[in-house]
């Protein structure tokens, strides 16, 4: 087939082929154009390669990013795959990024491969929105909520002591995924959806064996790049279920969960009312006509609080001190916030407690001295709560120190959304923010000899002295982890109740040291295998 085209006689298959070059050739300059943002802006940034970026993003992210930055500083620009991404891990900047100039920088990086349900979440949500679900879970974590929410825990922790012996006894080891994975979905089974979950000994509960599903995400998988280099391609990948972050199914599961216990709830008499402590049944309680209207409150007893300590540097308070509207969580956004629950708090609580657990048996000094504050503290089952263990000073250094050494997510994200200069330099909208935590975590300036595991560092004395802004695990500033409290109350109190009866060792099986996760999270591929020792001078 002939065509004529401005007097030019020209095959169709020509055409084709000449506007599929001329596409290409456009692509190609759009994309070299985008790549050179960082040196029109005058700043200092790694080179990238055409279509795909920064290739070296494809090592494991720890390593990328000591790379990068002992080439280019604590600041610097790259590429992923065109978006410009700047990585701050200057905590000077840090601070005025999340904090003092926070409403420049108030969003997250949209991810294509999220469920509908996810982007409902909050760790999705944007602008006015974010800021009035975020004012009306906040009270749901306060240390009083808490309080109430560590029976459950210490029920769950009732399993995980019954469990773990028995794996000891049946195989000589403990794998420290599956046993403390089994006890941290128990815990979330009970405190986000109100469910009695024993997943070890019921490994085919529809709920165990669809929330095990949550967690088969391949970062490296081909679609996945693919949605990285064409964001477009990624949103119909997920538009037609060909890839996303949880599967369908799974997301519809947890979804008629929420719906079916919500409404059975809200159906209940009002005598049986308000009797569950669980995460929903706050949520519910919080969407209340009464209870929707965020009012300024504050939480008795936070002073001798480690945990509220942690809060007084980023200043948290911000989301206690506006809103005066009725705001009320739609049906998708309360499933999304009982996903992410489930999602956010599974896989960094079971990485936390293998690692400490590592930590404690490569070091069984620091062992021995954190079980004597164990006996001091807390000597029985029942005197293990959100009180007893938010006191234990030991107890919160070995923790902070684990979570320094080896924070579950490397690598946290902002969004500049309003533009925001610093020394010279102007951060535009839609400019990324990476921050790399574990390397900040072991930045020889903020923390001398950072491989060792010393958790005194975490001592009032020492923290005092050093940069509020050099820890990240929970993020930092109006936009930090939300569940912070309910994660470390979650680990201290396994913690403390597995060292009133057990020592932790090395055993054969041992990987020294473990290797580390490259999709952005730390969790060890390989897992973590330990010996359990019965404790002959155990107080009980």
């Amino acid at each position: 087939m002939t065509l004529e085209i401005f007097g030019y006689s020209m095959s169709l298959t020509w055409l084709l082929v000449l506007t599929i070059a001329f596409l290409v050739v456009v692509f190609l300059l759009y994309d070299t154009w985008c790549h050179t943002y960082w040196r029109r802006k005058g700043v200092v940034y790694h080179p990238a390669l055409p279509i795909i970026g920064s290739l070296e993003f494809s090592m494991g992210v720890p390593e990328v990013f000591t790379f990068l930055a002992k080439k280019y500083g604590r600041v610097y620009g790259v590429y992923a795959p065109r978006i410009p991404m700047l990585v701050v891990g200057d905590p000077d900047m840090l601070r005025l990024i999340m904090v003092k100039n926070f409403s420049n920088f108030h969003n997250r990086l949209d991810f294509a491969l999220n469920n509908r349900e996810l982007r409902q979440a909050l760790p999705s949500l944007e602008d006015e929105r974010w800021r009035e679900v975020r004012n009306l879970l906040t009270p749901t974590f306060s240390a009083a909520k808490m309080r109430q929410m560590s029976n459950l825990v210490n029920k769950a922790a009732d399993k995980l002591m019954e469990h773990i012996g028995s794996q000891q006894e049946k195989d000589g080891y403990i794998e420290c995924k599956s046993v403390f994975g089994s006890f941290v979905m128990d815990v979330i089974g009970s405190c986000a959806f109100g469910l009695d979950v024993d997943s070890q000994a019921n490994p085919k509960d529809p709920f165990v064996a669809h929330a095990r599903r949550a967690f088969t995400f391949d970062a490296k998988s081909p679609l996945v790049a693919l949605s990285s280099l064409f964001p477009a391609l990624g949103e119909i990948f997920n538009f037609l279920g060909i890839v996303r972050f949880i599967p369908k199914d799974v997301v519809a599961f947890f979804a008629d969960i929420t719906k079916k216990t919500v409404a059975l709830r809200k159906s209940a008499p009002q005598s049986n009312k308000g009797k569950s402590v669980d995460f929903l049944q706050l949520m519910i309680d919080a969407q209340s006509s009464d209870k929707g209207k965020v009012t300024e409150t504050k939480d008795e007893g936070d002073k001798d609080d480690i945990h509220a300590d942690i809060e007084r540097h980023h200043d948290v308070d911000f989301h206690t001190k506006t809103l005066s509207k009725n705001v009320q969580l739609t049906d998708t956004e309360l499933v999304g916030q009982a996903i992410i629950f489930f999602t956010a708090g599974y896989e960094t609580t079971n990485t936390l407690l293998g690692f400490v657990f590592y930590l404690l048996s490569t070091h069984p000094e620091i062992q021995e001295k954190l079980i004597e504050e164990v006996d001091e503290m807390t000597p029985s089952r029942d005197s293990v709560g959100y009180t007893s263990i938010a006191t234990m000073p030991y107890l919160d250094q070995v923790v902070c120190e684990t979570l320094r050494i080896y924070p579950p997510a490397a690598v946290i994200n902002r969004r500049c959304t309003e533009s925001f200069t610093y020394n010279g330099m102007t951060i535009e909208p839609g400019v990324v923010i990476f921050i790399p935590v574990y390397n900040i975590h072991h930045d020889e300036k903020y923390w001398p000899d950072p491989e060792k595991f010393d958790p005194d560092r975490f001592s009032k004395a020492e923290k005092d002295k050093r940069h509020p802004f050099a820890w990240l695990p929970f993020g930092a500033g109006p936009h930090n982890c939300i569940g912070m409290r309910f994660a470390l109350m979650e680990a201290k109190m396994a913690i403390a109740r597995l060292l009133q009866k057990y020592r932790f060792e090395t055993c054969p099986q041992t990987e020294i040291p473990p290797k580390l996760g490259d999709n952005g999270f730390l969790s060890p591929p390989n897992g973590v295998s330990l010996r359990i020792v019965t404790r002959t001078d155990a107080v009980n």
